[in-house]
């Protein structure tokens, strides 16, 4: 089902944004890489106290758009041919296809290996190398969660479950249920860039907005969460 939109108004500039609801307490405005704006928002909150609120943020959401734009263009669509290259924990990796019987992904050097039945073929190398991908998140997230939380255990938030999917509009989110929830696409990024993503989640599992509390948690916990987090732009955005 397709998100209700909204549309606000800051400096002469218009801000559409999707706008979903919950029974959250909190309204919280959220803008993603590629420039689309989501709002969650309480169940009763009306549609012209979100437009105001994001009305207000506007300067804020400005700024995220240029911040963003500061790294584009992009990194065009991947066309999964050798040559290409691709990222695993912050390194460029040239994409290297070869014929197997058995299907298999390998690093060796500053190549990724792709075996395949049919090398010429870029979706199945697409799902390979997908599936490879999900697989190094499941080993990777965990020990950074381990090496990232226990500030956090000691300032009283329960060890969080984690969970590991495709995101859209965000790298993670902390839930009122004590769950860590991470962006598959972050296995691409230096573990530095990871922490800073566990880092910030968990500092919402005390502090729900980005005020000057959360602020001053995240900065007593990773003292450079900033310069993790414009390298973190800087590698995936």
């Amino acid at each position: 089902m397709n998100e209700p939109s909204l549309r606000a108004d800051w400096g002469g500039r218009a801000i559409p944004f999707a706008l979903r609801r919950s029974a959250r307490r909190t309204i919280r405005i959220s803008v993603a890489p590629d420039g689309s704006v989501l709002v969650l928002a309480p169940e009763h909150a009306t549609d012209e106290q979100i437009v105001a609120r994001v009305t207000r943020r506007g300067g804020w959401i400005v700024r995220r758009f240029l911040e963003f734009e500061r790294w584009r263009p992009r990194t065009p669509p991947r066309r999964y041919v050798s040559g290409e290259t691709h990222l695993f924990l912050g390194r460029q990796l040239r994409l290297r296809l070869e014929y197997a019987s058995a299907e298999a992904v390998a690093i060796r050097g500053d190549r990724i290996v792709i075996c395949l039945a049919s090398p010429e073929d870029p979706e199945r190398c697409r799902v390979v190398l997908d599936s490879w991908y999900a697989a190094r998140c499941r080993e990777v997230f965990p020990e950074r969660v381990n090496a990232v939380a226990p500030p956090f255990l000691r300032l009283g938030i329960g060890y969080p479950s984690l969970i590991i999917r495709r995101m859209t509009q965000r790298w993670g989110s902390f839930t009122a249920a004590g769950n860590l929830v991470l962006n598959r696409d972050l296995i691409r990024a230096s573990p530095r860039s990871i922490d800073y993503v566990i880092a910030h989640e968990l500092a919402h599992g005390l502090h729900a907005g980005h005020g000057p509390e959360w602020q001053s948690l995240l900065t007593r916990v990773m003292p450079d969460w900033r310069e993790r987090k414009a390298l973190l732009e800087q590698q995936l955005v």
